[in-house]
Protein backbone atom coordinates (compact mmCIF):
# COMPACT_ATOMS: atom_id res chain seq x y z
CA UNK A 1 0.00 0.00 0.00
CA UNK A 2 3.17 2.57 1.24
CA UNK A 3 4.72 1.52 -2.29
CA UNK A 4 1.42 2.34 -4.15
CA UNK A 5 0.82 5.79 -2.37
CA UNK A 6 4.52 6.54 -3.55
CA UNK A 7 4.69 6.08 -7.02
CA UNK A 8 0.93 8.30 -6.80
CA UNK A 9 2.84 10.75 -4.95
CA UNK A 10 5.61 10.73 -7.53
CA UNK A 11 3.01 10.94 -10.50
CA UNK A 12 1.37 13.90 -9.34
CA UNK A 13 4.67 15.52 -8.80
CA UNK A 14 5.91 14.58 -12.59
CA UNK A 15 2.25 16.39 -13.92
CA UNK A 16 2.47 19.59 -11.72
CA UNK A 17 6.02 20.61 -12.63
CA UNK A 18 5.69 23.27 -15.17
CA UNK A 19 7.87 22.20 -18.36
CA UNK A 20 9.02 25.18 -21.22
CA UNK A 21 8.01 22.36 -24.02
CA UNK A 22 4.43 22.25 -22.98
CA UNK A 23 3.39 18.81 -24.35
CA UNK A 24 -0.14 19.82 -24.73
CA UNK A 25 -1.03 20.26 -21.34
CA UNK A 26 1.82 22.56 -20.12
CA UNK A 27 3.35 20.00 -17.88
CA UNK A 28 5.97 17.83 -17.73
CA UNK A 29 5.15 14.97 -19.92
CA UNK A 30 7.42 11.30 -19.65
CA UNK A 31 6.93 11.53 -23.72
CA UNK A 32 9.62 14.52 -23.90
CA UNK A 33 11.96 12.30 -26.70
CA UNK A 34 9.16 11.18 -28.61
CA UNK A 35 8.99 10.90 -32.25
CA UNK A 36 5.86 12.62 -33.75
CA UNK A 37 4.15 11.43 -36.74
CA UNK A 38 5.58 11.15 -40.28
CA UNK A 39 4.42 12.74 -43.38
CA UNK A 40 1.44 10.59 -44.37
CA UNK A 41 1.82 10.32 -48.46
CA UNK A 42 -1.31 9.13 -50.39
CA UNK A 43 -4.73 9.30 -47.94
CA UNK A 44 -7.41 6.85 -48.56
CA UNK A 45 -9.41 9.65 -49.94
CA UNK A 46 -6.99 10.02 -52.96
CA UNK A 47 -6.37 7.88 -56.17
CA UNK A 48 -3.87 5.10 -55.88
CA UNK A 49 -4.38 4.62 -52.35
CA UNK A 50 -4.92 0.98 -52.88
CA UNK A 51 -1.29 0.58 -54.36
CA UNK A 52 0.30 1.88 -51.07
CA UNK A 53 -1.64 -0.95 -49.53
CA UNK A 54 -0.62 -3.39 -52.05
CA UNK A 55 3.44 -2.50 -51.65
CA UNK A 56 2.81 -2.37 -47.98
CA UNK A 57 2.00 -5.99 -48.49
CA UNK A 58 4.60 -6.81 -50.98
CA UNK A 59 7.28 -5.42 -48.31
CA UNK A 60 5.70 -7.73 -45.37
CA UNK A 61 5.76 -10.69 -47.41
CA UNK A 62 9.27 -10.49 -48.34
CA UNK A 63 10.17 -10.01 -44.21
CA UNK A 64 12.25 -13.19 -43.37
CA UNK A 65 12.01 -12.64 -39.08
CA UNK A 66 9.95 -11.72 -36.61
CA UNK A 67 12.10 -8.64 -36.13
CA UNK A 68 11.73 -6.82 -39.51
CA UNK A 69 7.68 -7.81 -40.06
CA UNK A 70 7.67 -6.02 -36.49
CA UNK A 71 9.73 -2.90 -37.67
CA UNK A 72 7.53 -2.82 -40.86
CA UNK A 73 4.26 -3.26 -39.48
CA UNK A 74 5.05 -0.74 -36.33
CA UNK A 75 6.35 2.03 -39.44
CA UNK A 76 3.36 1.43 -41.30
CA UNK A 77 1.09 1.48 -38.64
CA UNK A 78 2.31 5.13 -37.62
CA UNK A 79 1.65 6.23 -41.40
CA UNK A 80 -1.95 4.96 -41.08
CA UNK A 81 -2.23 7.30 -37.64
CA UNK A 82 -0.43 10.31 -39.95
CA UNK A 83 -3.25 9.64 -42.71
CA UNK A 84 -6.27 9.55 -40.34
CA UNK A 85 -5.20 12.71 -38.24
CA UNK A 86 -4.95 14.57 -42.35
CA UNK A 87 -8.77 12.94 -42.65
CA UNK A 88 -10.01 14.25 -38.97
CA UNK A 89 -8.99 17.18 -39.73
CA UNK A 90 -10.63 17.81 -42.98
CA UNK A 91 -13.94 15.94 -41.37
CA UNK A 92 -13.42 12.96 -43.69
CA UNK A 93 -14.69 10.67 -41.02
CA UNK A 94 -15.11 7.95 -43.76
CA UNK A 95 -11.21 8.12 -45.18
CA UNK A 96 -10.38 8.36 -41.55
CA UNK A 97 -11.98 5.14 -40.46
CA UNK A 98 -10.32 3.37 -43.32
CA UNK A 99 -7.10 4.51 -42.44
CA UNK A 100 -7.71 3.80 -39.12
CA UNK A 101 -8.82 0.18 -40.25
CA UNK A 102 -5.46 0.10 -41.26
CA UNK A 103 -3.61 0.68 -38.73
CA UNK A 104 -5.36 -1.64 -36.51
CA UNK A 105 -4.50 -4.05 -39.03
CA UNK A 106 -0.59 -3.29 -39.01
CA UNK A 107 -0.87 -3.46 -34.79
CA UNK A 108 -2.20 -7.01 -35.29
CA UNK A 109 0.84 -7.90 -37.90
CA UNK A 110 3.05 -7.01 -35.10
CA UNK A 111 1.43 -8.92 -32.90
CA UNK A 112 1.25 -11.83 -34.39
CA UNK A 113 4.70 -11.65 -35.37
CA UNK A 114 5.74 -11.51 -31.38
CA UNK A 115 7.56 -15.42 -30.89
CA UNK A 116 5.32 -17.25 -28.74
CA UNK A 117 4.70 -16.29 -24.84
CA UNK A 118 7.17 -18.74 -22.78
CA UNK A 119 8.96 -18.84 -19.50
CA UNK A 120 12.16 -17.40 -19.38
CA UNK A 121 11.79 -15.97 -23.03
CA UNK A 122 14.80 -14.57 -24.30
CA UNK A 123 16.19 -11.15 -24.58
CA UNK A 124 15.08 -10.28 -28.46
CA UNK A 125 11.31 -11.20 -27.82
CA UNK A 126 11.50 -9.17 -24.79
CA UNK A 127 12.74 -6.09 -26.93
CA UNK A 128 10.21 -6.87 -29.94
CA UNK A 129 7.57 -6.96 -27.09
CA UNK A 130 8.71 -3.57 -25.69
CA UNK A 131 8.88 -2.28 -28.63
CA UNK A 132 5.41 -2.85 -29.80
CA UNK A 133 4.62 -1.87 -26.31
CA UNK A 134 5.87 1.16 -26.84
CA UNK A 135 4.28 2.16 -29.99
CA UNK A 136 0.90 1.32 -28.41
CA UNK A 137 1.92 4.39 -25.50
CA UNK A 138 3.01 6.68 -28.02
CA UNK A 139 0.14 6.62 -30.22
CA UNK A 140 -2.50 6.81 -27.46
CA UNK A 141 -0.62 9.66 -26.23
CA UNK A 142 0.04 11.24 -30.41
CA UNK A 143 -3.93 10.85 -30.34
CA UNK A 144 -4.86 12.53 -27.52
CA UNK A 145 -2.92 15.83 -28.50
CA UNK A 146 -4.38 15.58 -31.97
CA UNK A 147 -8.27 15.01 -29.93
CA UNK A 148 -7.93 19.21 -28.86
CA UNK A 149 -7.78 20.12 -32.05
CA UNK A 150 -10.51 17.89 -33.92
CA UNK A 151 -14.07 19.16 -34.41
CA UNK A 152 -16.48 17.09 -32.08
CA UNK A 153 -17.66 14.54 -34.90
CA UNK A 154 -13.46 13.82 -35.67
CA UNK A 155 -13.35 13.15 -31.96
CA UNK A 156 -16.06 10.46 -31.99
CA UNK A 157 -13.85 8.73 -34.08
CA UNK A 158 -10.86 8.79 -31.81
CA UNK A 159 -12.70 7.65 -29.02
CA UNK A 160 -13.20 4.14 -29.83
CA UNK A 161 -9.83 4.09 -31.21
CA UNK A 162 -8.77 4.96 -27.26
CA UNK A 163 -11.13 2.14 -26.01
CA UNK A 164 -9.93 -0.31 -28.30
CA UNK A 165 -6.11 0.48 -27.64
CA UNK A 166 -6.96 0.43 -23.61
CA UNK A 167 -8.35 -2.77 -23.98
CA UNK A 168 -5.61 -4.48 -26.14
CA UNK A 169 -2.08 -2.58 -23.92
CA UNK A 170 -2.46 -4.48 -20.70
CA UNK A 171 -2.37 -8.01 -22.89
CA UNK A 172 0.71 -7.03 -24.99
CA UNK A 173 2.59 -5.36 -22.17
CA UNK A 174 1.87 -8.21 -19.17
CA UNK A 175 4.32 -10.35 -21.17
CA UNK A 176 7.31 -8.70 -20.36
CA UNK A 177 8.79 -9.50 -17.12
CA UNK A 178 8.05 -7.40 -14.10
CA UNK A 179 11.00 -4.75 -14.43
CA UNK A 180 10.50 -3.71 -17.38
CA UNK A 181 6.85 -3.66 -17.15
CA UNK A 182 7.39 -1.31 -14.12
CA UNK A 183 9.39 1.06 -16.58
CA UNK A 184 6.37 2.16 -18.29
CA UNK A 185 4.70 2.88 -15.17
CA UNK A 186 4.71 6.60 -15.61
CA UNK A 187 3.66 6.97 -19.63
CA UNK A 188 1.29 4.30 -18.50
CA UNK A 189 -0.45 6.74 -16.25
CA UNK A 190 0.59 9.66 -18.10
CA UNK A 191 -1.92 7.91 -21.51
CA UNK A 192 -4.03 6.69 -18.93
CA UNK A 193 -5.04 10.38 -17.66
CA UNK A 194 -4.64 12.22 -21.19
CA UNK A 195 -6.95 9.53 -22.41
CA UNK A 196 -9.41 10.61 -19.28
CA UNK A 197 -9.10 13.90 -20.03
CA UNK A 198 -10.30 13.67 -23.24
CA UNK A 199 -12.90 11.50 -23.28
CA UNK A 200 -14.15 13.97 -20.43
CA UNK A 201 -14.15 16.58 -23.28
CA UNK A 202 -16.49 14.87 -25.32
CA UNK A 203 -18.70 14.16 -22.52
CA UNK A 204 -18.80 17.88 -21.95
CA UNK A 205 -19.33 18.78 -25.52
CA UNK A 206 -22.75 16.68 -26.30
Amino acid sequence: MKSHSLQNSLLVCLLLVASPAGAGHGFVTAFGDIEWLPEPGRTPDTVGYQLDSWSEAGQLWLATTSQQVIELALSFAREKLAEAEVMLTAQDTTAAQVALERYWYYIDRAEQALPQAADGQDEETIALVEALTTHLLEHQYILTIIHTDLSVESRGILREVFTTAQQRYPRIADRLPRKKRGAFFFKEEEVRWSVEMALREDEEAE
